[in-house]
């Protein structure tokens, strides 16, 4: 790190991917609503940690909101906060989902003093000479920027503390429209900290020599998609005899978690078999009130056997439980290779389908089998 000439602490707190008003789906509508409001009390979470931890400067590293039209509530909750800690200055890097041109509170006015919010898709900077830290950034104007804001660019002055804030795609595709941005560019830039946004699954700190980088990750996580628990991170500056040296951590402001998981659950025949390998995964994984779990059922199973499709979160102790059933009637299926009755037509009809390398097709010939296998042997199936 460069030498500085003054001696204090400094806190910086980073996050991003807040998504605020973002609408969770795979939820029930009624789990949809709830984490909504869950959402807004990890973000005023992390406030009263801003304030009780004295942050100096809370750096939002793109998508505060979900979309460009925050809802009046969001919007009042939003300044009220902000206005409840007047000795913090919070710097907002739009991104792709709140781009600056169209988003409402951005323009507005309603922001108070401590907020700085950058309007543009080019290198930017805010100066606070009281502490010696230049913060530089960029915002989405638009949903998209192709350029990197960083390429051929330098800090102005190295005996600063110089951030850099915004949403980008670190060392992704050339052809990125999410802002790409190369290592290259931040070791030729020359910042003490990269603060980025747009990865919600976040991750550990990356050192880059005399100066590190790190993605906050989303404040809580949204979806299926997002698995994990969602935070910040905290950079602590600090000055002894003229050196500085910085100091970051990872925080937990996220209250539900959101997994995925597949179980094979090939030659099982009874629904008790299938809740039992359902709750080993819940023990083993351990899984609890705070997990919103995905679980696929996969492979060859009895063309008669249905898996229950009443399985729930009661049953399992969990925020909540979704099941997707993508095993194959292919289990103990050699009576019908043999059986010239119609049952053993349609069945080799379907082979083929039921073995494609296409798993859409897949999935639309096992219906097919076991529909029509019920329909032939006079059964109703739950479909």
């Amino acid at each position: 790190m460069s030498e500085k000439t003054q001696a204090t602490v400094l806190k910086f707190l980073h996050c991003g991917d807040i998504h605020l008003d973002t609408p969770f789906a795979g939820l029930s509508p009624e789990k949809s609503d709830e984490c909504r409001v869950r959402l807004r009390r990890s973000f005023v979470e992390m406030m009263d940690y801003v304030r009780t931890a004295g942050i100096d400067y809370v750096l939002i590293s793109g998508d505060l909101f979900e979309n460009r039209c925050a809802t009046n509530s969001t919007a009042e909750l939003l300044v009220s906060q902000f206005r409840s800690c007047p000795n913090t200055k919070f710097i907002i890097a739009p991104g792709k989902n709140d781009a600056y041109e169209s988003s409402a509170i951005y323009k507005s006015g309603r922001l108070p003093a401590n907020c700085y919010v950058f309007s543009s898709d080019k290198i930017d900077r805010f100066d606070f000479e009281e502490d010696k830290v230049v913060i530089y950034g960029w915002g989405f104007v638009t949903d998209s920027i192709v350029a990197s804001p960083l390429y051929d660019r330098r800090v102005g002055d190295s005996s600063m503390i110089n951030i850099v804030c915004g949403y980008a795609d670190l060392d992704g595709s050339a052809y990125s429209t999410l802002c790409p941005v190369s290592s290259a560019d931040l070791n030729r830039f020359g910042a003490d900290y990269y603060a980025f946004g747009s990865r919600h699954e976040g991750g550990d700190f990356v050192n880059l020599g005399s100066a590190m980088y790190g993605y906050s990750g989303a404040l809580e996580s949204t979806g299926f998609d997002e698995p994990g628990i969602g935070g910040a991170k905290l950079i602590t500056v600090r000055y002894n005899n003229g050196e500085m040296s910085m100091d970051a951590k990872n925080l937990s402001f996220g209250h539900i978690v959101f997994r995925r998981e597949s179980i094979d659950v090939t030659g099982v025949n009874t629904g008790s078999e299938i809740v039992s390998r359902v709750s080993g995964l819940i023990s083993e994984k351990k899984y609890g009130p705070e997990t919103a779990l995905y679980l696929e059922f996969t492979g060859n199973i009895d063309p008669r056997f249905i898996i229950p499709k009443n399985l729930g979160s009661d049953a399992f102790g969990l925020y909540s439980f979704t099941m997707c059933d993508k095993t194959l009637p292919l289990y103990n299926t050699e009576s019908f290779k043999r059986d010239m009755s119609i049952k053993g037509e349609l069945y080799r009809q379907l082979v083929p389908m039921l073995e494609s390398k296409d798993e859409e097709e897949r999935l639309l010939a096992a219906r097919a089998f076991r529909e029509g296998l019920a329909a032939l042997e006079n059964r109703e199936i739950e479909t």
